[in-house]
Formats: C-alpha cells, sequence, structure tokens
C-alpha cells in the first residue's frame, strides 16, 4: 500500500501547478491579439499612403473633366455657330490653278549681212596715146594692150584691114601708127581671137578711136 501511494500523482501538487500555466497562457494570448492589432493598424497606414499616391499621379496624368467640360462647347452650340458663319459666309467659287506665264524669249534680230567690200573699178590704163606733129597731117598714135598672151596685133581701116603686130613692152604690148584725124573702129587680135579694148569706147562691137 505505501507503494502505490509513492506512483499515484498528488493531486493537491496538480493542482497547485495549474494556475502557474493558465498565467502564461492568458500572456500569450494578449501579446498575439497586441501584434495582430498593430499589424492591422500599420496594415491600414500603408494602405492609406499607397492610394493618395496613386489618386495624385492618376489626377496629374489626365485633366480634371470638370475644365475639359466647361472648354467644350456644348453641341448645340457648335451647330448654331457653323450655321451662322455659313449664313454670312458667302460660298465662294473654286480657284482653278493657271498656267504659270512662260518667260518671254530674248528677241532674236537677224543677223545682219556684213558689207561685203565693193567691187574697186578697174584702173582705167592709157591704153591709147595721141601725140600730134606739127610738121604733118598724120598723128602718132601708140596702141597698148595690157594683158598676157603670146602675140598682139591691131586691125582697122587704117591698117588696110592687115593686122599690126604689137611688140611686148615690159607688162604691156605697144605699136605706134601715123594716123589721119578722124573715127575709126578698130580689134585686137589677141592669140587668134578678136578682143576689145577693154580701156575705149565700144560702138557695134568694135572698140572706137577719135583722132583729132
Amino acid at each position: 500500500m505505501a507503494d502505490e501511494n509513492k506512483n499515484t500523482p498528488d493531486v493537491a501538487e496538480f493542482e497547485a501547478k495549474m494556475p502557474a500555466q493558465t498565467g502564461n497562457k492568458d500572456l500569450w494570448l494578449f501579446l498575439i491579439i497586441v501584434d495582430v492589432v498593430f499589424l492591422c493598424v500599420f496594415g491600414f497606414f500603408l494602405y492609406k499612403n499607397l492610394s493618395a499616391r496613386l489618386l495624385s499621379s492618376e489626377d496629374e496624368k489626365q485633366p480634371a473633366p470638370a475644365a475639359v467640360q466647361e472648354a467644350a462647347p456644348a453641341p448645340e452650340e457648335e451647330i448654331a455657330v457653323a450655321e451662322e458663319v455659313v449664313a454670312v459666309t458667302p460660298a465662294e467659287p473654286a480657284v482653278q490653278p493657271q498656267p504659270e506665264p512662260k518667260p518671254a524669249e530674248p528677241e532674236v534680230k537677224p543677223a545682219e549681212p556684213e558689207p561685203q567690200p565693193q567691187a574697186q573699178p578697174a584702173e582705167k590704163k592709157e591704153s591709147i596715146v595721141v601725140k600730134t606733129n606739127g610738121k604733118s597731117r598724120y598723128r602718132q598714135v601708140t596702141f597698148r594692150y595690157f594683158g598676157d598672151a603670146d602675140s598682139v596685133s591691131v586691125v582697122s581701116g587704117f591698117t588696110m584691114a592687115k593686122p599690126r603686130a604689137l611688140k611686148k613692152r615690159g607688162d604691156h604690148w605697144e605699136v605706134t601708127l601715123g594716123i589721119a584725124p578722124g573715127t575709126y573702129k578698130f580689134l585686137y587680135i589677141v592669140d587668134g581671137k578678136q578682143t576689145l579694148d577693154p580701156y575705149a569706147e565700144e560702138d557695134d562691137g568694135r572698140s572706137v578711136l577719135v583722132v583729132k
């Protein structure tokens, strides 16, 4: 009996310990409640701060709707203003683009013909020289032919229709004959061809000689 009493827990000791354990439980429960309240308060302030920042950023990005409504005219007012403008402003005709004027082309003047040098008249050479002789009624008439030739003769009535040969004298051919005063017609025969004196008068296809 004595051993059984020793192994059986003492009810008094168990009851003495119970109040101590109950006090510890109450302490832990209080601490847990305090933590939960603290977290709730901290979370509330954190949410409020974040919400304020988000709202302020959205307000900066978007203009106030009230201001937009005040600035934008009512649709009815726009229609009325458009009708007034149409009534006052007459319809303007469509302006067609006009072609650009072409620059005036410079007037091209016809080239003036260059003045050509006028042909100088051939220098009149003294082809017939008449000399008088006081002692005789005949005149000393010298015939001169200017030109290139192999043979030159003069023929007329005063030569009895027989050619009289001229001699070469430098740049011309020459002969002197005694002829009585009067008017005569003559020709030169140059290399077998009848030729007029270019420096004497002409009549009926013959050169004219006047001896005074």
